[in-house]
C-alpha cells in the first residue's frame, strides 16, 4: 500500500505579503516579463525574463510557492482555471500556489510559457485574487 500524500500547509499571510508588492510591478504600465533575444543560428532559442520577473520566481522559491507535488498531472486543473477567470477568481490560496509552481515548472520545460501567463494577464489575476484573500486574513 502506498502512504497517503501528505496535504501542504495552508498559505501564510506572510507568504502572500512576500510576493504581492510584485502585483504592483506588473500591472505598471511598460511593464515587459522579458524578450526572446536574437541567438543567432547557432544557438538554441531562450527567452530572457526581466529583472522583475526574476526577482518574483526567486521570491516563489524563497517563500514556499514552490510546492513539491506532480504538477504534470494537476496540468488539466491549471488549464482550466487559465481558461476560466471566473474560476480563478474564486480559487483559494493553496490552489494559487500550486498554479504559480505549475507555471514555474512547465517554464523549464516549455521555453517562454510564463512569459506567455504574463502577456495573457493570468500571473496579474493569481496576484489580485491572491491580494483578495489577504485582506480577509488577520494581520
Amino acid at each position: 500500500m502506498m502512504p497517503k500524500a501528505s496535504q501542504p500547509p495552508p498559505v501564510t499571510p506572510q507568504q502572500i505579503d512576500a510576493i504581492l508588492p510584485y502585483l504592483d510591478a506588473f500591472e505598471r504600465m511598460g511593464f515587459t516579463c522579458g524578450q526572446w533575444p536574437d541567438s543567432g543560428e547557432d544557438l538554441i532559442p531562450h527567452f530572457e525574463h526581466s529583472d522583475p520577473v526574476d526577482r518574483f520566481v526567486q521570491a516563489l522559491y524563497d517563500n514556499g510557492w514552490i510546492e513539491p507535488f506532480d504538477w504534470t498531472e494537476w496540468t488539466d486543473t491549471a488549464k482550466q482555471l487559465i481558461d476560466s477567470p471566473n474560476r480563478l477568481a474564486s480559487a483559494d490560496a493553496t490552489t494559487i500556489r500550486r498554479l504559480l509552481t505549475t507555471h514555474v515548472r512547465q517554464d523549464r520545460f516549455c521555453e517562454g510559457h510564463l512569459a506567455a501567463m504574463f502577456e495573457s494577464g493570468h500571473i496579474v489575476a493569481a496576484l489580485r485574487r491572491l491580494r483578495d484573500i489577504r485582506a480577509t486574513m488577520q494581520p
